[in-house]
């Protein structure tokens, strides 16, 4: 019997993720991708499909969907950790029919939740009335695409083919306009999506939740349907379905994260924010180039590799990525781990070790696979955004997502290259800080030697603001009315060096400035131009005063 390759993607992602007012928010639309793409999964198998990408070996979600076991690991189950495609053989006779099957199997658990949430509409303080514009709302929500591909006795040239003809698909689906007499003249959006009519005409709904549901309202905001969804269904569904209670699922909140007190800063409870730091991080993982690892452009490919390269990265995702977020180092808080990505929330001082931390465990888990050329292999890139607690999460989240695009553009479109870090400051007076760099070119090596000195009080927590000083007057700006010419045979990485030390020695000492000597000489060696070493340095210590700007005060030297 023939085999055929199908591969199903749903959506939207990125967007529906990044929609949160709250830490609970951000979870719950990832685990509820991750829900459906397991719902899908299970009924693939059902069928007599056979998984090939994502691994399903060691997937608490997908084994729950199957046989209905919870197992004893309640954190790895409640863990997002599901991609929102999967690949899978499936045999051709009967491959659209299982194709079909799994598209319903994905809507019908969608309904399931969605009909569960409406079925609270009145604890909720909605009105009945809203009923056809909230099935309207979340009838046009979930997209599906799939595609069935013919599988040849040449595995590479399906996969690839199969892939492009999905993309295909996806460019050309059919989609509803909006309209269809949903709208109302002076109805409000909702608050953070920003599309959808929300489901009350003002604050009525917020101001009369009632029940279990009153916690989850802190704030004013008019929601639509697919909001309220991601919301309450944890209440509302999932709490059933997984005979969990989830008041005692804690999850923590962002001045909880900033100010390391996981203990009394649980995102449903409004509770004084704590002493100590106050600025927290969005850190956003993603591999380099996987798409291609998987394709084959970049590597041999066969089936073998197609199933271990996944099993490879789920056991990054499920064994490693919690570990390293959560630990007692980095004291952050895992929102998703599934494959190469992971989103995690943390104490602004921790985000940049954790994001070396978390690469070092992906370079790890993936050396096995090597690239045509025999020597590369997999690698990963990271964003970072820091701001204030009190900040919308939903900004800090985009900007992070923003900052993980800059480390992967090339460096000529201003980003960092690939293999890379950046990070974004976002400041409440409104400005915005950037600053990137390669793993491996020194830059998170200097950072943390300057970081290490300042926890050890070797130098003083101005030394950062006393660089920033002193380098500044050297940058040129070679934009508009303020556009200047490099002075001839000007030596920046010297003038950097001299600036730089006369800092370390004023705000340290001499055996500071030993410390600090090679690593910013290796910094600077892999940077060229003026303006690029200038802006790294000044970037780089910007970045450090700021993500370290609330730890405990320490007596500094003048």
């Amino acid at each position: 019997m023939s085999k055929s390759l199908l591969k199903l993607q749903i959506g939207p992602v990125q967007e529906f993720i990044a929609q949160a007012r709250s830490t609970r928010d951000l979870w719950s639309g990832s685990y509820l991708l991750s829900w459906l793409m397991a719902a899908g999964i299970a009924k693939l198998l059902k069928e007599g499909g056979e998984l090939i990408f994502p691994a399903e070996i060691g997937q608490p979600l997908i084994e729950f969907h199957k046989i209905g076991t919870k197992g004893d690991n309640q954190k790895a189950l409640l863990t997002p950790n599901l991609p929102n495609l999967f690949v899978a053989r499936v045999p051709t006779d009967h491959s659209s029919e299982i194709a079909a099957a799994v598209t319903e199997a994905i809507k019908t658990e969608w309904k399931a939740i969605t009909d569960s949430v409406w079925d609270k509409h009145g604890e909720l303080g909605i009105h009945k009335d809203q009923r056809p514009r909230f099935a309207t709302q979340v009838d046009r929500f979930l997209s599906i695409a799939w595609q069935v591909t013919l599988e040849t006795d040449d595995y590479a040239e399906s996969s690839r083919r199969n892939s492009w003809q999905l993309d295909s698909v996806r460019q050309t689906r059919n989609f509803h306009a909006w309209g269809g007499g949903q709208w109302t003249v002076g109805h409000e959006k909702d608050s953070l999506s920003g599309k959808e009519e929300s489901l009350a005409m003002d604050m009525e709904c917020v101001r009369r939740a009632d029940g279990e549901f009153k916690r989850l309202f802190k704030h004013d905001d008019c929601l639509g349907a697919i909001t309220l969804v991601k919301r309450v269904w944890h209440l509302a569904y999932l709490e059933k379905k997984l005979t969990t209670d989830f008041r005692k699922f804690r999850i923590l909140s962002t001045r909880g994260i900033a100010g390391r007190d996981p203990e009394s800063n649980d995102d449903d409870e409004d509770v004084k924010a704590p002493p100590g730091e106050k600025y927290f991080a969005v850190l956003a993982l993603d591999g380099d180039q996987v798409g291609k690892w998987i394709s084959g452009d970049l590597c041999d490919l066969t089936e073998m590799h197609h199933k271990d390269f996944s099993k490879c990265l789920g056991n990054f995702a499920l064994g490693k990525a919690r570990q390293i977020v959560e630990g007692s180092q980095h004291m952050g808080y895992l929102i998703y781990a599934g494959g190469d990505d992971v989103l995690a929330l943390l104490p602004a001082d921790t985000a940049l070790a954790c994001a070396r931390n978390l690469r070092e465990a992906f370079k790890e888990a993936t050396k096995s696979f090597k690239g045509k050329d025999g020597k590369s292999s997999p690698d990963c890139s990271v964003g970072i955004a820091i701001a204030h607690f009190k900040s919308p999460l939903q900004d800090v989240i985009r900007e992070a997502q923003e900052a993980e695009k800059r480390a992967k553009q090339s460096i000529e479109q201003g980003g960092c290259g690939r293999a890379a870090v950046a990070v974004t400051l976002m400041k409440r007076s409104g400005e915005i800080g950037k600053w990137g760099c390669q793993w491996e070119s020194g830059g998170i090596d200097l950072y943390e030697k300057i970081d290490a000195l300042s926890e050890g009080d070797e130098i003083s927590a101005k030394f950062p603001h006393r660089v920033c000083e002193l380098l500044e007057p050297y940058r040129n700006f070679n934009k508009g009315l303020s556009r200047q010419e490099d002075v001839a045979d000007f030596k920046p990485s010297e003038v950097i060096a001299l600036e730089f030390m006369h800092a370390a020695e004023r705000q340290g000492s001499k055996q500071t400035v030993a410390i600090l000597k090679k690593p910013l000489a290796d910094y600077l060696g892999k940077i060229n131009g003026t303006q690029e070493q200038l802006s790294a340095v000044v970037g780089l210590c910007t970045t450090i005063a700021f993500a370290s700007r609330n730890k405990n005060s320490k007596t500094t030297k003048s």
